[in-house]
């Protein structure tokens, strides 16, 4: 459903992208398929055109509906794009949730809710993916069809339902990119599963999670399931994580159900702090060889920007749009000894985010030299939340409500440490993000966050409480100001770590590619 630059959403969008760049790049004919949206970007892309495949109908629920597809390619790769055109999804304004533009014409339709017709559009884009290979030349059916998440996770079956007359050689691989709950896009019961889907009740009856019909355990009938890191991969066939998967726990381990977790990687190249025009930075500098002397010029621009008197300067614009800013920072009376400590990510449960309020309160108490940036959006009672602890502690903390990719960047590169406190984490790029610019994390021992180091690229705690976190603020404190050695130490090791271990072109040719030949062998 998103791709970075095209429609964005969350982090499948970075994930979508590579894998699509690298696989051009390593010689293989790749497509896209992904709706136009009211937010496409078709900027992006080139050599728009429609389709020689015509419009088709298709039935759900009873009636008929009418897509067609438009043509494109990357506007610098190879990757061809195959847009699927709806009415359902041009009038969305983003690519799972209401905008608050979207409130204001209808209250219903409330700002960061999911889409009400969700399964209807999810139903939509599956069949309308499986349609389009029954009107392309038989060379052009593809070997493998990769699907992205909940919302695509039906496709395996729809194409099951073609074989053999269009899809004879063709496998599927599904990938979990978030198994939590909300995550699921399930089917409320059968009789409402197979009057969208219309495939058959059998079929459905194995899908079936208490009453709801999953699309994962649709896609495991059919297509091979991967996940996003090897330790996600095992925590979601670990009955233990029942309540974090909303159920789905249990039956894969029950099932026995195979996931194989390939952890994603991250295009350095698109982050280098060594060039200002890629990584948005205003100063550039070199975490890997020890020149951070941009980095600290990075914080002195934040700490200017966010003084009040600084925030109408038309020179912070490109950071500022997209953003409310609440609080304010005051530099501690010897900088040199200050600790910046940030939280950048989507404002939700999942990310532990409402374990900070207890955790920074006890270190304000303990250490007058720390300072805590909160940055993002989402759910709007933790934002309320958020602004009010904010202006309890003027000076000390800041909460930037929002989006911007310049800012986010700018965020990370201007603190020392990274707090990921999350409640469950399938992979988590921001880790990746911090280290490349220098920020070590502090993360909950958790799916995808235990790819970080204790002690070499960040650090980790367990369990995931207030006492926990707090504790382990305190040893980063207290290494930064003993031993200031061993964390920029820390800083090279990890920002080379990430470039050498998660570069995509890694994962794609060391895990990607061998899972992919070997699902075309059938082994």
């Amino acid at each position: 459903m998103e791709c970075a630059g095209i429609a964005e959403a969350g982090g499948v969008k970075n994930v979508t992208l590579s894998l699509c760049n690298e696989f051009t790049a390593a010689g293989n004919k790749v497509t896209l398929f992904i709706p136009v949206f009211g937010c496409t970007n078709f900027r992006a892309v080139k050599n728009v055109k429609n389709s020689r495949v015509l419009p088709v109908e298709l039935e759900i629920c009873g009636r008929k509906e009418t897509v067609s597809y438009t043509t494109a390619e990357f506007a610098e790769t190879d990757t061809r794009v195959v847009f699927i055109n709806y009415s359902g999804f041009a009038e969305k304004r983003a690519v799972y949730v209401y905008t608050a533009e979207e409130q204001l014409v209808n209250s219903a339709h409330s700002k960061g809710r999911g889409h009400a017709d969700m399964l209807l559009l999810d139903t939509i884009f599956g069949k309308a993916v499986a349609e389009y290979g029954k009107h392309i030349p038989p060379e052009d059916i593809p070997d493998i069809v990769h699907c992205h998440d909940a919302s695509a996770a039906v496709v395996p079956a729809y194409i099951a339902q073609c074989r053999p007359e269009f899809y004879r050689n063709t496998k599927c691989a599904v990938t979990i990119h978030n198994a939590g709950p909300a995550y699921h896009h399930e089917f409320p019961n059968l009789t409402e599963a197979a009057n969208y889907t219309g495939l058959p009740h059998n079929l459905l009856e194995k899908a079936l999670n208490g009453g709801r019909v999953e699309p994962f355990l649709l896609a495991a009938e059919d297509a091979a399931l991967t996940t996003v890191s090897t330790f996600y991969a095992e925590e979601l066939a670990d009955p233990a994580n029942n309540g974090q998967t909303d159920g789905l726990a249990c039956i894969f381990a029950q099932r026995n159900i195979k996931i194989t977790g390939i952890t994603n990687g991250i295009d350095f190249n698109r982050y280098d702090p060594e060039i200002s025009d890629i990584s948005l930075l205003p100063y550039a500098f070199n975490p890997i060889k020890g020149k951070l002397e941009g980095k600290y010029k990075c914080r002195s621009m934040f700490l200017d920007l966010c003084s009040e008197k600084a925030r109408e300067n038309q020179q912070y614009t490109k950071f500022m749009d997209g953003i409310v800013m609440y609080g304010r920072l005051d530099p501690p009376e010897n900088q040199e000894d200050a600790v910046y400590f940030a939280y950048h990510g989507r404002i939700v449960w999942q990310k532990g985010i409402t374990l900070l309020d207890i955790s920074v309160e006890n270190i304000l108490k303990k250490y007058s030299n720390a300072r805590f940036v909160i940055a993002g959006q989402g759910d709007t009672d933790i934002e309320r939340d958020i602004e009010a602890f904010t202006n309890m502690h003027q000076g000390k903390i800041i909460f930037l409500k929002g989006y911007n990719r310049a800012m986010a960047r700018l965020v990370s590169a201007a603190s020392d440490f990274m707090l990921l406190p999350s409640n469950f984490e399938p992979c988590c790029l921001e880790d990746l993000i911090a280290q490349i610019f220098g920020t070590l994390p502090i993360a909950h021992a958790t799916g995808g966050l235990k790819k970080i180091i204790e002690g070499e690229t960040g650090f980790l705690y367990y369990p995931n409480t207030t006492d926990a976190l707090t504790e382990k603020i305190s040893y980063a404190i207290e290494l930064k100001r003993s031993n200031p050695e061993v964390i920029r130490s820390m800083i090279s090791h990890a920002a080379a770590y990430v470039k050498s271990t998660y570069s995509w072109k890694t994962i794609v040719q060391k895990q990607y590619i061998p899972f992919f030949e070997n699902m075309v062998k059938g082994s």
